[in-house]
């Protein structure tokens, strides 16, 4: 199928007959652990093959606002914190699978375009974010925010904490009981085996002498109510002088029809095992067959590993691997523009709407339009050996437009989201739509999909800015270098969804290499500046587990791509600055025919 202004992928298709299929109907569509969430980014987390639900725009509602509680984490796949987050918070998951009949591990890919209004309606400003949602809740605004520590133990004991304070408020008939047993003289046996499912034949008591494990282990346990019933009890129990007991926490396990304890240790991390093992052999002595003792299947995790390619023996191959991409650019721009800067619904104003309009004039004004295939150093010279990025001279006229669209708004300083959505949309759908969005990355096309893509389109674009300005501004003698490198800094202070690698930006440009007129002096200082800003970033994340393993956090640039670079241990910066210009000058440009033949 061929749009009016390009072209549309199979899966586009595919999704957008789906969402005219499902639209019209008034039955909810609810979510499950097989379920493969609509939409045309890659996921961080795999569907079917983890206790983690995975939402999206058409089955958020339906599926959290039923009949249970739900952590869901909203993150980006893009995002450098959420793909170093996302171990964390599958162990965590892992952790709390057989919570399930009370709180379900979901989450929901917010750089997905078919999420955006899920994630807008939740408020969502950074990635990642977590957040709680109750039994009894209705509407996105009563999820309550949860941090994102990396420790699974953390979220699990926060986790914890909340349910248990709900069921303290709203004891749930069909929630395991995580109060303690109140015992007296006149407590009868079974009354103890009160709120213990009447299929269950066996009941597990956790005695503790504080508020402490005994609610993670009766939520451990949740998964066995068809055999086995939790319960907890205080140390001033006076069960706890009837069974004779010393050390703290201890279980006893007890037969519904039988006083005396089957088994009674104190607790450790293999307790759990060891109950299992006790009611196996106690329904094995009378004679039953064995129960399966857990209604939840273990994870299944797949891998596939891409060849990687050795630098070291095969510089060429690698060298090939390392260019500057128009398509990379335009999807990465697009994302920046547009999903990010939308994201929160209200107004762009002040700060924001400021630093949104000097990025846009930035735009306007530097992005690459012509890519040089001659001797860069040569520009003042001869401009005649280049290309011209067709893509790029279009959006370039849709930046134009956006700046004096918002222009037009500086007397109110600020606009809508919604406004500023319908604008930008309107603007590049009059420019036959420059930006690829169905295409696939190009030279920041990661080994697999969780590594790379939008956080590389964004480098590329800032130091394909930098060096483009130079350029253009080349026999300019009043040129401020500070300029573009504070535009820069001041779009990723107000949009950048990545709240993480945010703070680590501004930090680094502000205290830890502060981008200031002592380093930023002469107008190649605005290449180098940032070209040094992201070594530090390089050298930070080097060894981190969002590194792709073909394309690591080198010292940039590496000696297959620019030997001369390289001097006694050092960089020169003259060959750098040469470089910078012959690597960024040079753009290969966007290949239209391939987007044609994917959509067929």
């Amino acid at each position: 199928m061929r749009s009016p202004h390009g072209t549309m992928s199979i899966k586009t298709i595919s999704c957008l007959l789906l969402v005219a299929t499902l639209t019209p109907t008034s039955e909810a569509v609810q979510s499950t652990f097989n379920y493969v969430p609509i939409g045309q980014n890659p996921t961080l987390y795999t569907p079917g093959f983890e206790p983690i639900m995975h939402l999206d725009q058409m089955t958020f509602n339906d599926t959290v606002f039923s009949d249970r509680a739900f952590l869901v984490e909203f993150y980006a796949d893009w995002c450098g914190h959420c793909r170093a987050f996302a171990p964390y918070f599958r162990q965590f998951a892992n952790m709390v699978r057989d919570w399930y009949p009370v709180v379900t591990v979901a989450v929901i890919n917010c750089a997905d375009s078919f999420n955006q209004a899920a994630c807008r309606e939740n408020g969502v400003t950074y990635f990642p974010m977590m957040k709680y949602f109750a039994r009894t809740a209705t509407t996105a605004t009563q999820g309550k925010l949860f941090e994102t520590p990396h420790s699974a133990e953390q979220i699990r004991d926060a986790l914890l904490r909340t349910v248990s304070n709900e069921y303290m408020f709203n004891r749930y008939p069909d929630w395991p009981n995580l109060g303690h047993i109140a015992v007296d003289s006149r407590t009868t046996y079974g009354q103890l085996w009160e709120g213990v499912p009447p299929k269950a034949n066996y009941m597990a008591i956790l005695f503790e002498e504080y508020d402490g494990v005994g609610a993670q282990f009766v939520m451990d346990l949740i998964s066995r109510n068809h055999v086995l019933g939790a319960r907890r009890a205080l140390s001033n129990s006076p069960l706890v002088q009837m069974l004779n007991i010393r050390n703290f926490p201890t279980v006893a396990l007890f037969r519904r029809d039988h006083q005396q304890a089957l088994y009674m240790q104190r607790y450790t991390n293999q307790t759990v095992k060891e109950i299992d093992e006790a009611i196996t052999n106690d329904m094995e002595q009378g004679g039953k067959r064995a129960p399966i003792l857990t209604t939840t299947a273990a994870p299944t995790t797949t891998t596939t590993q891409t060849p990687l390619i050795d630098c070291h023996s095969y510089p060429e191959r690698c060298r090939d691997m390392y260019y500057v991409s128009e398509t990379d650019m335009l999807k990465a721009m697009r994302m920046a523009l547009l999903d990010e800067v939308t994201r929160v619904p209200g107004s762009i104003r002040g700060d924001n709407f400021t630093n949104l309009h000097e990025f846009m004039s930035l735009l306007s004004n530097h992005f690459p339009v012509l890519s040089f295939q001659n001797d860069i150093r040569r520009m003042r010279a001869k401009r005649t050996t280049s290309v011209i990025l067709r893509n790029s001279e279009r959006a370039r006229l849709v930046f134009t437009h956006m700046r004096e669209f918002l222009e037009g708004r500086k007397s109110v300083g600020s606009v809508s989201a919604d406004e500023y959505r319908r604008q930008f949309e309107s603007v590049e759908r009059v420019y036959a739509s420059p930006f690829p969005v169905n295409s696939t990355w190009q030279h920041c096309k990661g080994t697999s999909p969780q590594f790379r893509g939008y956080t590389c389109g964004l480098w590329t674009t800032f130091h394909a800015l930098t060096v483009h300005t130079y350029i253009d501004t080349i026999k300019d003698d009043f040129v401020n270098p500070m300029k573009p490198l504070s535009t820069i800094q001041g779009w990723v202070k107000s949009f950048f969804g990545c709240e993480h690698c945010r703070n680590h930006f501004m930090h680094m440009t502000t205290t830890l290499f502060p981008l200031n007129e002592r380093r930023v002096r002469h107008p190649h200082d605005m290449m180098t500046y940032l070209w040094r800003a992201h070594n530090i970033v390089n050298n930070r994340l080097h060894g981190d587990n969002t590194e792709d393993p073909q394309f690591t956090k080198m010292q940039f640039p590496a000696p297959f791509l620019c030997p001369t670079c390289h001097s006694g241990g050092q960089f020169s910066r003259r060959q750098i600055r040469n470089f910078l210009l012959r690597y960024y000058g040079s753009i290969k440009p966007h290949n239209r025919l391939a987007d044609q033949r994917l959509a067929l």
